[in-house]
């Protein structure tokens, strides 16, 4: 496999596994936890397609 589909795939995998967790667990926790908890993860992922992203753009250099 392609290095950059890699990391594109290490990106996606978490997000489902996450949403899913808390789809299965949604009994467990409140609410505001569950939407704080998809935020972050939503926030940190984009942050990593942006450093994936970049680091690709800058190491073709």
């Amino acid at each position: 496999m392609e290095d950059r589909k890699f990391m594109y795939w290490l990106g996606v995998i978490p997000i489902v596994s996450w949403v899913l967790y808390f789809l299965g667990y949604a009994n467990k926790y409140k609410t505001e936890k569950i939407l704080e908890a998809v935020i972050l993860v939503l926030i940190l992922t984009v942050v990593y397609y942006i450093s994936a992203l970049l680091y690709f753009k800058l190491s073709k250099r």
